[in-house]
């Protein structure tokens, strides 16, 4: 029996078509993603850049305002210090002398201050003192509205017919507020007047590069120079230094040059030297030291730095 005599006594029955499953499209999460993550990292990237900016002006503009505020109140408490310190440590051994000396220091000092200086110079003693000079040396913050000052004084101390000068050193304390108003809140406090520094510079030679022809030269043309410099106007030196400089018009006689070092340039010639002269006003002699950088232009040396 064929395939088509089957079909027909219903033997093999076509099987209905099993319905295919529906295709689910995806829309693609993948670009978003990846969008959303190069707005991410382009976003940080940028806060970062502007905050990294953004500090480094802020920080500068910090340092600028702090710098100049620092300068300000330093001169402040100097002028300050150096009115104190001339009532405090002058006065005459009389009691109307004394108290108006208690007065005037009244506004210097914190109450605590004026009941504990009440009889530090007393109307029974013969001193008499006066204050030829106040040095501040150092002015440095301790605590908020607080700085430390470091001044000498220099007394001039009269006792009956016996005259002498002492130089004292010592340290208070100011308080500051922001308004810029002043006391005194620690009382003169002894202390070590700062040394100066022992610092020996180390010795400049000339080194073989240049000629001793080309000293020569150089040696003659700053003995011209400098023997013209005090009186010349500004026409005149136009001739040794380049663009010129603005005169000087002192009263002042070259002697000579002392101890030029020569040192050759890539374009130029330096010259480290001390100039004498004698001021004719005063009769001083007045040493001045200079760097100076020389170039030569059609046969002529030309000043172009340090003067």
């Amino acid at each position: 029996m064929n395939k088509d005599q089957n079909q027909k006594k219903g033997w093999f029955k076509k099987q209905p078509a099993v319905p295919k499953p529906p295709k689910i499209r995806h829309r693609g999460l993948r670009r978003p993603v990846t969008l959303l993550c190069w707005a991410v990292l382009i976003g940080s990237t940028s806060f970062g850049v502007y905050k990294n900016m953004t500090a480094i002006d802020t920080h500068t503009v910090h340092e600028v305002q702090v710098i100049k505020t620092k300068v300000i109140d330093t001169h402040a408490l100097a002028t300050f210090t150096t009115d104190f310190a001339k009532l405090y440590y002058s006065w005459q051994p009389s009691h109307e002398a004394l108290d108006q000396r208690q007065k005037a220091l009244q506004p210097y000092l914190v109450e605590q201050l004026q009941s504990l200086n009440a009889d530090t110079v007393r109307s029974d003693i013969s001193t008499t003192a006066t204050v030829s000079e106040v040095k501040v040396w150092d002015v440095s913050k301790t605590v908020k509205d607080t700085f430390r000052v470091l001044f000498t004084v220099k007394q001039d101390l009269t006792k009956g017919k016996d005259k002498k000068s002492v130089t004292s050193t010592y340290t208070i304390n100011v308080m500051q507020n922001d308004n810029g108003d002043m006391v005194v809140t620690k009382n003169p406090t002894v202390a070590a007047e700062p040394a100066t520094a022992r610092i020996k510079l180390p010795d400049t030679q000339s080194d073989n590069t240049v000629a001793s022809s080309t000293a020569d030269d150089v040696t003659k043309f700053l003995k011209t120079f400098f023997a013209l410099y005090p009186k010349s106007d500004r026409n005149e030196l136009k001739y040794y230094v380049k663009n010129s400089t603005r005169p000087i018009e002192r009263n002042l006689k070259f002697v000579e040059l002392l101890d030029p070092v020569f040192k050759k340039t890539k374009n130029s010639l330096t010259v480290t030297l001390s100039v004498k002269y004698l001021d004719t006003d005063n009769d001083m002699s007045q040493v001045s030291q200079y760097t100076l950088t020389l170039s030569k232009q059609s046969n002529n040396w030309f000043i172009t730095d340090g003067i």
